[in-house]
Protein backbone atom coordinates (compact mmCIF):
# COMPACT_ATOMS: atom_id res chain seq x y z
CA UNK A 1 0.00 0.00 0.00
CA UNK A 2 1.46 3.54 -1.03
CA UNK A 3 1.88 6.14 2.15
CA UNK A 4 0.45 9.54 1.47
CA UNK A 5 4.13 10.65 1.73
CA UNK A 6 5.00 8.35 -0.71
CA UNK A 7 2.43 9.52 -3.01
CA UNK A 8 3.41 12.66 -2.72
CA UNK A 9 7.06 12.01 -3.15
CA UNK A 10 6.15 10.40 -6.50
CA UNK A 11 3.71 13.34 -7.33
CA UNK A 12 6.82 15.90 -6.71
CA UNK A 13 9.10 13.62 -9.04
CA UNK A 14 6.60 13.19 -11.45
CA UNK A 15 6.79 17.06 -12.22
CA UNK A 16 10.44 17.29 -11.64
CA UNK A 17 10.57 14.67 -14.74
CA UNK A 18 7.91 16.46 -16.86
CA UNK A 19 9.69 19.68 -16.92
CA UNK A 20 12.98 18.05 -17.42
CA UNK A 21 11.65 16.68 -20.31
CA UNK A 22 9.61 20.03 -21.71
CA UNK A 23 13.47 21.65 -21.06
CA UNK A 24 15.07 19.10 -23.05
CA UNK A 25 12.58 19.20 -26.06
CA UNK A 26 12.89 23.09 -26.04
CA UNK A 27 16.70 23.27 -26.25
CA UNK A 28 16.13 20.45 -28.93
CA UNK A 29 13.66 22.87 -30.72
CA UNK A 30 15.97 25.62 -30.92
CA UNK A 31 18.89 23.68 -32.69
CA UNK A 32 18.82 24.68 -36.55
CA UNK A 33 18.39 21.48 -38.15
CA UNK A 34 22.60 21.25 -39.08
CA UNK A 35 23.24 21.38 -35.53
CA UNK A 36 20.72 18.18 -34.85
CA UNK A 37 22.82 16.85 -37.57
CA UNK A 38 26.39 17.57 -36.19
CA UNK A 39 25.05 16.20 -32.80
CA UNK A 40 23.63 12.99 -34.13
CA UNK A 41 26.63 12.54 -35.82
CA UNK A 42 28.97 12.89 -33.16
CA UNK A 43 27.15 10.54 -30.69
CA UNK A 44 27.39 8.14 -33.61
CA UNK A 45 30.73 8.41 -34.02
CA UNK A 46 31.04 7.91 -29.95
CA UNK A 47 29.02 4.84 -30.32
CA UNK A 48 31.64 3.44 -32.81
CA UNK A 49 34.63 4.39 -31.09
CA UNK A 50 33.50 2.75 -27.99
CA UNK A 51 32.50 -0.36 -29.74
CA UNK A 52 35.90 -0.71 -31.31
CA UNK A 53 37.05 -0.31 -28.05
CA UNK A 54 35.10 -2.93 -26.74
CA UNK A 55 35.93 -5.34 -29.53
CA UNK A 56 39.57 -4.60 -28.54
CA UNK A 57 39.72 -5.00 -25.15
CA UNK A 58 37.73 -8.43 -25.10
CA UNK A 59 40.76 -9.27 -27.94
CA UNK A 60 43.48 -8.21 -25.76
CA UNK A 61 41.81 -9.89 -22.78
CA UNK A 62 41.95 -13.45 -24.78
CA UNK A 63 45.32 -13.06 -25.34
CA UNK A 64 46.71 -11.81 -22.71
CA UNK A 65 44.73 -13.03 -20.01
CA UNK A 66 46.62 -11.59 -17.00
CA UNK A 67 46.35 -8.17 -18.15
CA UNK A 68 43.93 -6.38 -15.37
CA UNK A 69 41.51 -4.32 -18.03
CA UNK A 70 41.49 -1.48 -20.09
CA UNK A 71 42.45 1.20 -17.82
CA UNK A 72 45.39 -0.65 -16.26
CA UNK A 73 47.94 2.58 -17.23
CA UNK A 74 45.83 4.48 -15.03
CA UNK A 75 47.43 4.50 -11.41
CA UNK A 76 44.21 4.87 -9.83
CA UNK A 77 42.85 1.61 -11.08
CA UNK A 78 45.87 -0.26 -10.72
CA UNK A 79 45.51 -2.85 -8.07
CA UNK A 80 48.10 -1.94 -4.95
CA UNK A 81 51.09 -3.53 -4.07
CA UNK A 82 51.61 -4.66 -0.42
CA UNK A 83 54.25 -2.21 0.23
CA UNK A 84 51.45 0.43 0.49
CA UNK A 85 49.59 -1.42 3.46
CA UNK A 86 50.75 -1.91 6.94
CA UNK A 87 50.00 -5.74 6.87
CA UNK A 88 52.96 -7.99 6.72
CA UNK A 89 51.13 -12.00 5.58
CA UNK A 90 47.93 -12.90 4.01
CA UNK A 91 44.81 -12.39 5.57
CA UNK A 92 44.07 -15.90 7.59
CA UNK A 93 40.87 -15.33 9.29
CA UNK A 94 38.74 -18.51 8.92
CA UNK A 95 36.31 -18.89 6.93
CA UNK A 96 37.93 -16.36 4.80
CA UNK A 97 35.75 -13.13 3.86
CA UNK A 98 36.40 -12.22 -0.10
CA UNK A 99 35.47 -9.07 -0.43
CA UNK A 100 34.17 -7.69 -3.75
CA UNK A 101 35.84 -4.43 -5.38
CA UNK A 102 35.12 -5.12 -8.73
CA UNK A 103 33.26 -1.90 -9.68
CA UNK A 104 35.35 0.26 -7.91
CA UNK A 105 38.76 -1.24 -9.16
CA UNK A 106 37.43 -0.49 -13.06
CA UNK A 107 36.09 2.81 -12.37
CA UNK A 108 38.87 4.50 -10.60
CA UNK A 109 36.18 6.82 -8.72
CA UNK A 110 36.83 7.39 -4.71
CA UNK A 111 33.67 9.06 -3.78
CA UNK A 112 30.31 7.94 -2.03
CA UNK A 113 30.00 3.98 -2.48
CA UNK A 114 33.52 3.61 -3.98
CA UNK A 115 34.74 5.59 -0.88
CA UNK A 116 33.17 3.41 1.50
CA UNK A 117 34.28 0.02 -0.34
CA UNK A 118 37.92 0.85 -0.34
CA UNK A 119 37.68 1.99 3.33
CA UNK A 120 36.05 -1.16 4.51
CA UNK A 121 38.45 -3.36 2.23
CA UNK A 122 41.24 -1.72 3.28
CA UNK A 123 40.64 -1.80 6.94
CA UNK A 124 39.95 -5.46 6.82
CA UNK A 125 42.85 -6.35 5.00
CA UNK A 126 45.30 -4.39 7.60
CA UNK A 127 42.74 -6.42 10.01
CA UNK A 128 44.06 -9.43 8.58
CA UNK A 129 40.28 -10.12 8.61
CA UNK A 130 39.52 -10.33 4.75
CA UNK A 131 40.80 -10.63 1.26
CA UNK A 132 40.09 -8.27 -1.09
CA UNK A 133 39.30 -9.26 -4.70
CA UNK A 134 37.62 -8.36 -8.23
CA UNK A 135 35.77 -9.84 -10.81
CA UNK A 136 38.35 -10.81 -13.84
CA UNK A 137 37.78 -12.75 -16.99
CA UNK A 138 35.00 -15.25 -15.02
CA UNK A 139 37.73 -15.49 -11.82
CA UNK A 140 38.78 -13.51 -9.02
CA UNK A 141 42.09 -11.06 -8.69
CA UNK A 142 43.24 -9.94 -5.11
CA UNK A 143 42.75 -6.22 -4.98
CA UNK A 144 46.37 -6.01 -3.07
CA UNK A 145 49.19 -8.44 -4.53
CA UNK A 146 51.05 -10.47 -2.34
CA UNK A 147 53.21 -13.21 -2.23
CA UNK A 148 51.33 -15.83 -0.67
CA UNK A 149 47.91 -14.82 -3.01
CA UNK A 150 47.74 -16.82 -5.99
CA UNK A 151 46.59 -14.96 -9.00
CA UNK A 152 43.65 -15.74 -9.87
CA UNK A 153 41.81 -16.52 -6.49
CA UNK A 154 40.67 -20.01 -6.05
CA UNK A 155 37.70 -20.37 -4.21
CA UNK A 156 37.80 -23.15 -1.31
CA UNK A 157 35.58 -24.65 0.87
CA UNK A 158 33.42 -22.52 2.91
CA UNK A 159 34.81 -19.05 1.59
CA UNK A 160 32.16 -16.07 1.62
CA UNK A 161 31.94 -14.06 -0.77
CA UNK A 162 30.90 -10.22 0.55
CA UNK A 163 29.71 -7.61 -2.48
CA UNK A 164 30.67 -5.27 -1.09
CA UNK A 165 30.76 -2.66 -4.09
CA UNK A 166 28.31 -1.98 -6.55
CA UNK A 167 27.28 -5.28 -7.63
CA UNK A 168 24.43 -3.64 -10.12
CA UNK A 169 27.01 -2.20 -12.56
CA UNK A 170 28.00 -5.39 -13.39
CA UNK A 171 25.07 -8.19 -12.56
CA UNK A 172 25.86 -10.38 -15.16
CA UNK A 173 29.45 -11.45 -14.08
CA UNK A 174 28.55 -12.27 -10.62
CA UNK A 175 26.27 -15.38 -11.05
CA UNK A 176 28.84 -17.96 -12.29
CA UNK A 177 31.26 -16.68 -8.83
CA UNK A 178 28.44 -16.96 -6.38
CA UNK A 179 27.22 -20.43 -8.00
CA UNK A 180 31.05 -21.25 -7.54
CA UNK A 181 30.77 -20.23 -3.70
CA UNK A 182 27.99 -22.70 -3.24
CA UNK A 183 29.00 -25.29 -4.95
CA UNK A 184 32.35 -25.03 -2.47
CA UNK A 185 29.78 -24.94 0.27
CA UNK A 186 30.35 -21.30 0.92
CA UNK A 187 28.02 -18.62 1.33
CA UNK A 188 27.34 -15.03 -0.64
CA UNK A 189 26.35 -11.96 1.36
CA UNK A 190 25.24 -9.13 -0.36
CA UNK A 191 25.76 -5.42 1.01
CA UNK A 192 22.53 -3.31 0.25
CA UNK A 193 22.95 0.89 0.13
CA UNK A 194 19.34 1.38 -1.27
CA UNK A 195 16.85 0.84 -3.43
CA UNK A 196 16.02 3.75 -4.59
CA UNK A 197 16.13 3.78 -8.33
CA UNK A 198 13.19 0.85 -7.60
CA UNK A 199 11.20 2.99 -5.10
CA UNK A 200 11.23 6.16 -7.00
CA UNK A 201 12.05 5.54 -10.70
CA UNK A 202 11.32 8.66 -12.16
CA UNK A 203 14.75 10.30 -9.70
CA UNK A 204 17.00 8.37 -11.62
CA UNK A 205 17.72 7.35 -15.76
CA UNK A 206 16.58 4.60 -17.08
CA UNK A 207 19.48 1.88 -17.35
CA UNK A 208 20.30 2.27 -13.76
CA UNK A 209 16.63 1.16 -13.19
CA UNK A 210 16.65 -1.25 -15.33
CA UNK A 211 20.32 -2.47 -13.78
CA UNK A 212 18.86 -2.62 -10.45
CA UNK A 213 15.92 -4.62 -11.28
CA UNK A 214 18.43 -7.16 -12.61
CA UNK A 215 20.77 -7.11 -9.61
CA UNK A 216 17.67 -7.81 -7.37
CA UNK A 217 16.58 -10.42 -9.49
CA UNK A 218 20.03 -12.49 -10.21
CA UNK A 219 21.73 -11.56 -6.98
CA UNK A 220 20.06 -9.96 -3.94
CA UNK A 221 17.17 -12.66 -3.89
CA UNK A 222 19.89 -15.52 -4.82
CA UNK A 223 22.32 -14.55 -1.99
CA UNK A 224 22.23 -15.92 1.39
CA UNK A 225 21.91 -12.85 3.14
CA UNK A 226 21.58 -8.81 2.81
CA UNK A 227 23.73 -6.55 5.18
CA UNK A 228 22.02 -2.99 4.74
CA UNK A 229 24.25 0.16 5.25
CA UNK A 230 20.92 1.62 7.81
CA UNK A 231 17.79 -0.28 8.85
CA UNK A 232 15.68 2.53 7.21
CA UNK A 233 17.42 1.15 3.42
CA UNK A 234 16.75 -2.85 4.85
CA UNK A 235 13.21 -2.08 5.70
CA UNK A 236 12.67 -0.60 1.90
CA UNK A 237 13.74 -4.22 0.53
CA UNK A 238 11.10 -5.92 3.12
CA UNK A 239 8.50 -2.98 2.02
CA UNK A 240 9.22 -3.27 -1.76
CA UNK A 241 8.84 -7.34 -1.61
CA UNK A 242 6.08 -7.15 0.35
CA UNK A 243 4.38 -4.41 -2.16
CA UNK A 244 5.20 -6.72 -5.30
CA UNK A 245 4.04 -9.70 -3.90
CA UNK A 246 7.64 -11.24 -4.44
CA UNK A 247 8.71 -14.04 -1.72
CA UNK A 248 12.25 -14.39 -0.54
CA UNK A 249 10.86 -15.92 3.30
CA UNK A 250 13.78 -16.48 5.68
CA UNK A 251 16.56 -14.45 4.14
CA UNK A 252 18.98 -13.04 6.87
CA UNK A 253 18.64 -9.22 6.38
CA UNK A 254 20.86 -7.14 8.59
CA UNK A 255 22.22 -3.66 8.86
CA UNK A 256 25.23 -1.85 9.61
CA UNK A 257 26.35 1.68 10.22
CA UNK A 258 29.31 3.42 7.85
CA UNK A 259 32.62 4.67 9.38
CA UNK A 260 33.78 8.06 8.68
CA UNK A 261 37.23 9.32 8.74
CA UNK A 262 37.89 13.15 8.89
CA UNK A 263 41.83 12.85 9.58
CA UNK A 264 42.93 14.78 5.99
CA UNK A 265 39.81 17.32 6.17
CA UNK A 266 42.04 19.97 7.19
CA UNK A 267 45.12 19.41 5.11
CA UNK A 268 45.38 21.38 1.80
CA UNK A 269 45.06 25.52 0.88
CA UNK A 270 41.40 26.81 1.07
CA UNK A 271 39.93 28.43 -1.52
CA UNK A 272 39.42 31.99 -1.77
CA UNK A 273 35.51 32.19 -2.51
CA UNK A 274 35.41 29.47 0.55
CA UNK A 275 36.95 31.73 3.05
CA UNK A 276 34.82 35.05 1.80
CA UNK A 277 31.87 32.97 1.99
CA UNK A 278 32.43 31.64 5.53
CA UNK A 279 33.30 34.84 6.99
CA UNK A 280 30.29 36.97 5.55
CA UNK A 281 26.49 37.08 6.72
CA UNK A 282 25.01 33.63 8.23
CA UNK A 283 24.29 31.02 5.08
CA UNK A 284 22.76 27.85 5.17
CA UNK A 285 25.11 24.67 3.79
CA UNK A 286 23.76 22.03 1.52
CA UNK A 287 26.09 18.79 0.84
CA UNK A 288 25.22 16.47 -1.62
CA UNK A 289 25.34 15.45 -5.55
CA UNK A 290 22.80 17.62 -7.12
CA UNK A 291 19.89 15.50 -8.46
CA UNK A 292 16.06 15.24 -8.11
CA UNK A 293 15.62 12.98 -4.59
CA UNK A 294 17.53 15.83 -3.02
CA UNK A 295 14.99 18.61 -2.47
CA UNK A 296 17.23 21.42 -3.68
CA UNK A 297 14.26 23.34 -5.07
CA UNK A 298 12.26 23.11 -1.93
CA UNK A 299 15.50 24.45 -0.28
CA UNK A 300 15.27 27.41 -2.59
CA UNK A 301 12.13 28.03 -2.34
CA UNK A 302 12.33 28.54 1.46
CA UNK A 303 15.35 30.70 0.86
CA UNK A 304 12.91 32.65 -1.14
CA UNK A 305 10.61 33.43 0.87
CA UNK A 306 13.04 34.32 3.36
CA UNK A 307 14.96 36.88 1.26
CA UNK A 308 11.03 38.39 0.45
CA UNK A 309 10.75 38.92 4.42
CA UNK A 310 14.17 40.61 4.55
CA UNK A 311 16.21 37.96 6.24
CA UNK A 312 19.85 38.32 5.49
CA UNK A 313 20.53 34.63 4.55
CA UNK A 314 22.89 33.04 2.36
CA UNK A 315 22.71 29.79 0.72
CA UNK A 316 25.28 26.89 -0.30
CA UNK A 317 25.14 24.53 -2.25
CA UNK A 318 28.89 22.16 -2.37
CA UNK A 319 28.33 18.89 -4.55
CA UNK A 320 28.62 17.75 -8.25
CA UNK A 321 25.86 17.98 -11.08
CA UNK A 322 24.09 14.45 -11.27
CA UNK A 323 21.20 13.81 -13.23
CA UNK A 324 17.77 14.94 -14.54
CA UNK A 325 18.86 18.52 -13.09
CA UNK A 326 18.80 20.94 -16.20
CA UNK A 327 15.90 23.10 -15.10
CA UNK A 328 17.17 23.38 -11.30
CA UNK A 329 21.01 24.26 -13.03
CA UNK A 330 19.51 27.06 -15.29
CA UNK A 331 16.96 27.99 -12.38
CA UNK A 332 20.25 28.36 -10.10
CA UNK A 333 22.90 30.12 -12.26
CA UNK A 334 20.14 32.76 -13.71
CA UNK A 335 18.90 33.72 -10.26
CA UNK A 336 19.70 37.28 -9.41
CA UNK A 337 21.18 36.40 -5.68
CA UNK A 338 23.57 33.71 -7.71
CA UNK A 339 27.26 34.33 -6.73
CA UNK A 340 25.51 37.10 -4.31
CA UNK A 341 23.28 35.02 -1.17
CA UNK A 342 23.32 32.16 -3.63
CA UNK A 343 26.43 30.15 -4.04
CA UNK A 344 27.02 26.52 -5.77
CA UNK A 345 30.69 24.80 -5.51
CA UNK A 346 31.11 21.89 -7.32
CA UNK A 347 34.67 21.54 -6.97
CA UNK A 348 35.33 22.20 -2.99
CA UNK A 349 37.83 20.61 -1.28
CA UNK A 350 37.69 18.67 1.73
CA UNK A 351 39.37 21.70 3.44
CA UNK A 352 36.92 24.05 2.32
CA UNK A 353 33.86 21.52 3.17
CA UNK A 354 35.38 21.94 6.81
CA UNK A 355 35.20 25.30 6.94
CA UNK A 356 31.81 25.39 5.54
CA UNK A 357 30.49 23.08 7.96
CA UNK A 358 32.34 24.96 10.87
CA UNK A 359 30.48 28.20 10.05
CA UNK A 360 27.07 27.12 8.83
CA UNK A 361 24.36 28.40 11.22
CA UNK A 362 22.93 25.12 9.65
CA UNK A 363 22.98 22.15 6.99
CA UNK A 364 19.90 21.51 5.35
CA UNK A 365 19.07 18.23 4.28
CA UNK A 366 15.57 18.57 1.96
CA UNK A 367 15.56 14.84 0.80
CA UNK A 368 13.01 12.83 0.07
CA UNK A 369 14.76 9.91 -0.12
CA UNK A 370 18.46 8.60 1.24
CA UNK A 371 20.13 5.11 2.13
CA UNK A 372 22.05 6.83 4.90
CA UNK A 373 22.59 10.14 5.52
CA UNK A 374 26.65 10.80 5.89
CA UNK A 375 26.17 14.41 5.65
CA UNK A 376 24.77 14.65 9.52
CA UNK A 377 27.61 12.61 10.96
CA UNK A 378 29.77 15.46 9.05
CA UNK A 379 28.08 17.99 10.81
CA UNK A 380 27.92 15.96 13.91
CA UNK A 381 31.90 16.01 14.41
CA UNK A 382 32.07 19.48 12.86
CA UNK A 383 29.29 20.86 15.49
CA UNK A 384 26.97 22.26 12.76
CA UNK A 385 23.20 21.72 13.50
CA UNK A 386 20.95 19.93 11.43
CA UNK A 387 17.71 20.85 9.68
CA UNK A 388 16.13 18.03 7.80
CA UNK A 389 13.67 16.38 6.22
CA UNK A 390 11.24 14.53 8.58
CA UNK A 391 12.46 10.71 7.26
CA UNK A 392 13.02 7.50 8.78
CA UNK A 393 16.62 7.36 8.00
CA UNK A 394 17.36 10.70 8.46
CA UNK A 395 15.73 10.46 12.67
CA UNK A 396 18.01 6.54 12.68
CA UNK A 397 20.93 8.76 12.34
CA UNK A 398 20.30 12.21 14.11
CA UNK A 399 17.65 10.82 16.55
CA UNK A 400 15.49 14.02 18.19
CA UNK A 401 18.88 15.93 18.15
CA UNK A 402 17.77 17.60 14.70
CA UNK A 403 15.22 20.03 13.68
CA UNK A 404 13.00 18.73 11.31
CA UNK A 405 10.48 20.01 9.24
CA UNK A 406 7.42 18.47 6.87
CA UNK A 407 8.19 16.70 4.08
CA UNK A 408 8.26 18.95 0.43
CA UNK A 409 7.14 21.77 3.07
CA UNK A 410 8.86 24.98 2.18
CA UNK A 411 6.42 26.24 4.28
CA UNK A 412 7.95 24.27 7.06
CA UNK A 413 11.57 24.34 5.98
CA UNK A 414 11.17 28.00 6.14
CA UNK A 415 10.00 27.99 9.42
CA UNK A 416 12.62 26.22 10.91
CA UNK A 417 15.48 28.42 9.27
CA UNK A 418 13.86 31.61 10.40
CA UNK A 419 14.19 29.86 14.16
CA UNK A 420 17.90 28.84 13.23
CA UNK A 421 18.61 32.60 12.31
CA UNK A 422 17.27 34.04 15.54
CA UNK A 423 18.78 31.68 17.88
CA UNK A 424 21.47 29.33 16.28
CA UNK A 425 20.25 25.69 17.60
CA UNK A 426 22.40 22.64 19.12
CA UNK A 427 24.76 20.40 16.69
CA UNK A 428 23.29 16.47 16.60
CA UNK A 429 24.60 14.21 18.89
CA UNK A 430 25.98 11.31 16.40
CA UNK A 431 28.41 8.75 18.45
CA UNK A 432 31.37 8.70 15.94
CA UNK A 433 32.19 5.61 14.63
CA UNK A 434 35.81 4.86 12.84
CA UNK A 435 35.68 3.10 9.72
CA UNK A 436 38.23 0.23 11.45
CA UNK A 437 34.81 -0.02 14.01
CA UNK A 438 32.48 -0.09 10.81
CA UNK A 439 34.55 -2.99 9.24
CA UNK A 440 35.04 -4.57 12.32
CA UNK A 441 30.72 -5.08 12.62
CA UNK A 442 30.33 -5.58 8.77
CA UNK A 443 32.96 -8.38 9.01
CA UNK A 444 31.53 -10.01 12.10
CA UNK A 445 27.98 -10.20 10.37
CA UNK A 446 29.00 -11.44 7.54
CA UNK A 447 31.28 -14.25 9.26
CA UNK A 448 29.04 -14.98 12.06
CA UNK A 449 25.80 -15.32 11.01
CA UNK A 450 24.57 -12.14 13.72
CA UNK A 451 21.81 -10.21 10.89
CA UNK A 452 19.05 -8.78 13.30
CA UNK A 453 16.13 -10.25 11.12
CA UNK A 454 14.79 -12.18 8.01
CA UNK A 455 12.57 -11.64 5.30
CA UNK A 456 9.23 -12.98 5.54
Amino acid sequence: MITPDEQKIRAYLDDLQELEAKEQARRAGGQSPLSRLRRLAKLRAMELYWTIGRAATNIGAFFFPDHIGPRAKNPKWRRRDISQTSVATAPKASPRLLLDMTSTLRSGKATGIQRVVREIARNAWEMGEGLPVAIHNGGLLPYYRHPEIGEPVAIEPGDVFVMLDASWNHVDEYPPILDSVKAKGGRSIVCLYDILPLTYPNAFPPSLQGRFQAWLDKIVLKSDGVIADSRAAAESLRDHLAARGVSASGLPLGWWRLGADFSNATQGALSSEVRIIAGEAPYFLAVGTMEPRKGYQVILEALEKLWAQGADARFVIVGGRGWGVSVLEARLRGHPEFNRRLFWLDRASDADLALLYRNARALVLASVAEGFGLPIVEAAHYGTPVIATDIAVFREVAGDSASYFTLLDSDSLAGRMKEALADKPEAPVVAPMSWRESATRLLGMARDGGFQSRLD
